[in-house]
């Protein structure tokens, strides 16, 4: 803030370097000009004399006289263009009063007009984030939408899943498990969605994931036996059961996918060594950690994406194009996704499960998948109307084929 005050101020200053002086300035050049014009009349005035001296029209004493009395004048006038003159406004005192008021003008004027047109918010970080806040919806405003829209929609499984997450970040756990639990009751057994009740019913219980939190977490880990959400939960519902050497074979596994994240790997190392001295506090052998290699999933899916020629000339180079592969039933969230552009084309895609856009929602967690590719017109991950759109289902997840998919239809 003090920054911007010192460039303001210098500012200012420098629109008053432009003003002051010509105001400042024409006392003198009056005065200058006054002097030059005095001088100019004496020496025209000395001429004549001279003339009438020669033609003996003036004696010489009455040529004497003239001219010391013409010499006196002349410096009598110059006497009094140097002294001060009273302070009317036009003098050097007026004129300073007029820079001073054009330096106050200006100053007033470049101040109202930023506070009038400006953004004054921005010298104060607190209050800039103050209206960003003011501007965005509070949680809970979200939290109200998704119930009005769920009223209007009840049979929408995307719009309960998100309004389970709002309900996890406002740490209302138990109306979070009863969204979740609507998703898991229109959805089937998907994993990601048995592993987000699980952990909304430990968390209103908690923490606790003994009983139907459990149950669930060890059904996921079952039909996703390498998805590292489900590994992770699996491993905390045996290690409270007392079962720490199943604990450990979880975390261990969980260990070998986590080479590229050093903040997770830190914390299964901690878990496991937590298990590890549970088991030697209660006289068990601890079973030898042994090498494991990290764990393909064998859940990538690969497309060819081309674009049908008759669509070709509708689409721009610098057009935004998204791949994905979303659940073929159940919430139509994306469970990988790549963006690229349409210059890229045509092009050989892998999705897996690292390009997951909410946890535990991947490709490791369902058996088939729509897989789709669309050119954005305004660039939004959302659809709109007038994309191109090319989609391919079902696609088994992990079966190794590299699927064809051409672009060849518009959103209406």
């Amino acid at each position: 803030m003090i920054l911007f005050w010192i460039i303001t101020a210098v500012m200012i200053l420098a629109a008053l370097a432009f003003v002051a002086p010509p105001l400042l300035r024409q006392r003198t050049l009056a005065d200058s000009d006054r002097d030059r014009q005095n001088v100019v009349i004496a020496r025209e005035r000395l001429d004549e004399l001279d003339r009438e001296h020669a033609a003996g029209s003036l004696s010489e004493a009455e040529y004497e006289q003239t001219k010391l009395e013409l010499e006196q004048a002349l410096l009598n006038d110059l006497e009094e263009a140097g002294q001060d003159v009273p302070d009317t406004g036009a003098g050097s005192g007026g004129r300073w009063w007029v820079a001073l008021a054009a330096a106050f003008f200006v100053s007033l004027a470049t101040l109202f007009t930023y506070l009038s047109i400006g953004t004054p918010q921005m010298i104060d970080p607190a209050a800039m984030q103050a209206q960003l806040d003011e501007d965005l919806p509070s949680v809970e405003e979200m939290a109200t939408a998704l119930v009005e829209r769920l009223k209007e929609n009840p049979e929408d499984p995307e719009g309960w899943y998100l309004l389970g997450r709002t309900y996890m970040a406002m740490e209302n756990y138990r109306e979070a498990a009863f969204a979740f639990d609507k998703v898991n009751q229109m959805v089937g057994k998907q994993p990601s969605i048995m592993l987000a009740l699980a952990d909304a019913l430990a968390m209103a219980a908690g923490g606790n994931m003994q009983g139907h939190p459990a149950s669930l977490v060890r059904e996921a880990v079952t039909l996703a036996p390498n998805d590292e959400t489900a590994l992770w939960l699996a491993g905390m519902v045996e290690d409270q059961s007392g079962n720490h050497v199943l604990a450990l074979r979880h975390w261990r596994h969980l260990k070998g996918m986590l080479a590229d994240n050093p903040e997770s790997l830190q914390r299964v190392d901690m878990l496991i060594a937590g298990a590890e001295r549970k088991m030697a506090a209660a006289g068990e052998t601890v079973p030898p950690e042994q090498s494991v290699e990290p764990v393909a999933s064998g859940t990538a899916i690969s497309a060819r994406i081309t674009l049908s020629a008759d669509l070709a000339s509708r689409a721009a180079p610098e057009e935004s194009l998204f791949v994905y592969a979303r659940a073929l039933e159940g919430p139509r969230m994306p469970l990988a996704a790549v963006r690229l552009k349409v210059s890229d084309l045509p092009t050989t895609v892998k999705l897996e499960d690292g390009q997951a856009m909410v946890p535990g929602m991947n490709l490791s967690s369902v058996g088939q998948v729509v897989v789709g590719a669309r050119i954005s017109r305004s660039g939004n991950a959302i659809a709109s109307s007038g994309d191109l759109l090319g989609e391919v289902s079902p696609v088994t997840v992990g079966d190794g084929q590299v699927i064809d998919l051409e672009i060849n239809s518009v959103i209406p």
